[in-house]
Parts: C-alpha cells; structure tokens; sequence
C-alpha cells in the first residue's frame, strides 16, 4: 500500500488555510470547507470567506461529515473511500487541480476550461465529483465575485467579463443538484441570481445563453421571496432585451419565456414587464411562429400573466396586431395553444369594451369561437368560449358575417 505523505495527500484534505489535514471539517455558506479551529480563529477577525473574499451574512459552521469520513478512511487505508467516492478510482476525474486554480487569481479560466473538458468527457459522474469536492460552490464564487451587488463595474468588464462568462457556462454545465442549486441562488440574499441578471445585459453571447438557462433552473427550485421583491430589478428588462433578438435559439427563447413564467406572478413583476415591453414582443414571436406548440404555448402563457392587469390588456388591444395575433392560434396546432389563446381573449373581451369585441368579429375570431363549442377539445375552452358567444351575442349578431349556426 502506498505511503501517506503530504506529497500525495489529496489537496482538498487540506484547510485552505492552515494547509493542514483538516481534523474537524466544516462547511461556510459559500460552499468551502475548513478545519473548524482555523476558520473559527479567522472569523472573529474577518468576516469573509478566506477562498472567495465574500463577505459573510451567514457564520453558521456545517460539520462536512462526508468530508471527514473520507479523511479518516485515506489515513486508515481502508477501502471505504472508494466506496463513498467511487470516482477517485478515475484518474480522469481529479479535480485537485481544479481546485487550486479556482482559489488562485489568474487561474480560474484555465480551471473553468478543464471543468468543461470533464463533464464532456464524464459527464454526471464528473459533476457528482465536483460538487462534493467543491468545485460546484467555488465556481458560483467565481461569478458574484466579480458581479458584486448585481452591478458589473467598468474595471471588472474589462479585467473579468471572460473568466465570468466561463463561469457561467461551467455552472450551467455542472448541472447542481437541487438543493445545491438552490443553496447557491439563495445565498448572501440572492446576490447569484443578481450576478446572472447583470450578465443578461452585459455579458457575451455564450454568457448570457447560460444565464438564461441557469436563471430558469434557479426559479423551480427558489422560494418566492426571491421571485417577487427581492428580485433584481433588471433582470425582467434584460430577458425582454434578449427576446427581442430573433435570432435567439429556441433553447434561448424557451428557457427565458419560463424565467418570465415564473416570476411574473410576484410582485411588481407584471408591471416590470410591462415598462420593459413585454407585451410588444410577446406578440411579434406570437406572428413570427407557427410549428413550435411549446413556444406558442410559453408565449400566449405570458400575455395571459400580464392581461391579469389591466395595463397589460390595454397594451395588448392597443398594439396594432395584439388581438389577431391571438386569435390566430386558436385552433392552429394543438388544444394546449387554444386554450392559452381562449383565455387571452376571454380576458380582453370581458374588459376592453366595444372596440375590442368588434375586432374579434373582423379578424375571425368569432367564428374560430363558433369552432371551439362544437368541436372535441378542451373542456376548459368550450366554456370559455362558450361564455364569450352570451356574454357578447347581441353585439356580434349584428354583424352580417356572424355564423348563422351560433343563434339561439
């Protein structure tokens, strides 16, 4: 059996700061461990994470019970360690490296690359390794620490814009569990989804796709308060901003139309979106699609989450092709678009007056109503429309193209 010595101890054995072998190992709440005694002693003068700089909100000390387990086997050269963590028997997944160069100025680009390289070559395999060794909270590190307060300075876009783009593309990569993801996001007060807000606006391409992706992620697993007023106030203007490029991939266009999904309904979200220009572009996709069911379906989702308000009505009514961009998907793909749009128009009918009724009558879409209470569908939307044709028949009868089969 091969020695023990500090030659060949795995350096993530080691406290970042004693670089000792860690006797008792805690967990902080960016995610690095340290023995207990040396991170205690730092903390009564430094509340910052010695790894990260982060300053500390949270000074709780998790025992790493796993970490610990590891440690005692590696010294007592039992086989347990293989059995808890099966993928140090891979010398293609050793993240030591990886990890000193996260924690050293300069390389983190060269560590972000390798981390790309793995979970190409390993995949989940090597993002279980990574996120218990670490490497997961470190290269959230990497991202607020150089986006901090949500803002990215004019030095930091300058000195930093490439390492956090890779960080951003890494993390997505690394595809955290659940809990971590949502330990990550919900740190220092959500100053991670803060970061992902200011890289929308201001990072590159490759960036802010992944943001993009990472932020939808974050929102299923988040509690609402970081959906509602705690939510950065520009991340809604920054998804419109990319949803407005119609050149945006689908995987793009998806994943921001969830993030609006899942925030709208909090706060003053809907309101956001709506001095962003939401309902504008919502309506120009809505025109621009006509095969893609789940983006029809994501989009007329969102201008029903605004048409809860009533500005959100009357800046669907008032865009010159708002209503009969509606109206055209009904009965156009799937029973799922019909009745999102049902819904739409349900809204908007029962609130926006004369003119919009007439205009449903004009651009069809009385007659596709006419449609949906005979035709096998939804139960949902044969009574939405259903109501729709009493609530509005007097005004629609007078019209002479109105289907003589939907009389009384």
């Amino acid at each position: 059996m091969e020695a023990k010595t500090m030659d060949n101890i795995p350096p993530f054995f080691l406290c970042p700061i004693s670089l000792q072998v860690m006797e008792d190992p805690v967990t902080i709440s960016t995610g690095v461990s340290y023995d207990r005694r040396s991170i205690a002693r730092w903390l009564a003068n430094h509340p910052t994470c010695p790894v990260t700089n982060q300053r500390l909100t949270d000074l709780t000390l998790t025992p790493n019970a796993t970490l610990l387990r590891l440690i005692q086997s590696w010294f007592a050269g039992t086989e347990v360690i293989s059995l808890a963590f099966p993928v140090l028997t891979n010398p293609g997944l050793d993240v030591s490296e990886i990890l000193c160069n996260l924690r050293e100025t300069g390389g983190e680009v060269k560590a972000l690359r390798k981390i790309k390289q793995l979970m190409h070559d390993h995949g989940s395999e090597a993002a279980a390794r990574m996120e218990e060794a670490g490497v997961t909270s470190l290269v959230a590190s990497l991202i607020t620490r150089h986006c901090s307060g949500g803002e990215v300075s004019e030095a930091a876009m300058k000195n930093f814009v490439d390492p956090v783009d890779e960080a951003a593309v890494a993390l997505h990569l690394l595809k955290p569990s659940p809990e971590k993801l949502k330990e990550l996001a919900e740190r220092n007060n959500g100053e991670l989804i803060a970061s992902l807000s200011s890289l929308l606006q201001q990072g590159s391409y490759e960036g802010r796709v992944h943001s993009a992706l990472l932020l939808r992620s974050i929102f299923e697993v988040v509690s609402d308060k970081f959906k509602g007023a705690g939510l950065p106030s520009d991340l809604i203007e920054g998804v419109v901003e990319i949803l407005k490029d119609q050149n945006a991939s689908r995987g793009t266009t998806m994943a921001l139309l969830a993030v609006l999904i899942g925030v709208l309904p909090h706060g003053k979200n809907r309101t956001r979106a709506l001095e962003a220009g939401a309902v504008a572009v919502a309506v120009e996709l809505l025109m621009e699609e006509s095969r893609d069911r789940r983006k029809c379906e994501a989009m007329l989702r969102v201008l029903e989450l605004v048409c809860g308000r009533a500005e959100g009505r009357a800046e669907l009514v008032g865009h010159p092709a708002g209503v009969a961009a509606v109206v055209a998907k009904v009965l156009s793909m799937s029973t799922g678009v019909t009745e999102r749009a049902v819904k739409v128009l349900g809204l908007v009918s029962r609130c926006c007056g004369r003119a919009v009724v007439e205009e449903m009558m004009l651009v069809g879409g009385v007659a596709k109503l006419c449609i949906v209470v005979q035709v096998e569908g939804s139960r949902k939307s044969m009574e939405l429309a259903r109501e729709m044709l009493r609530m509005h028949m007097k005004e629609w009868s007078k019209f002479p193209c109105f289907p003589a089969t939907c009389l009384p």
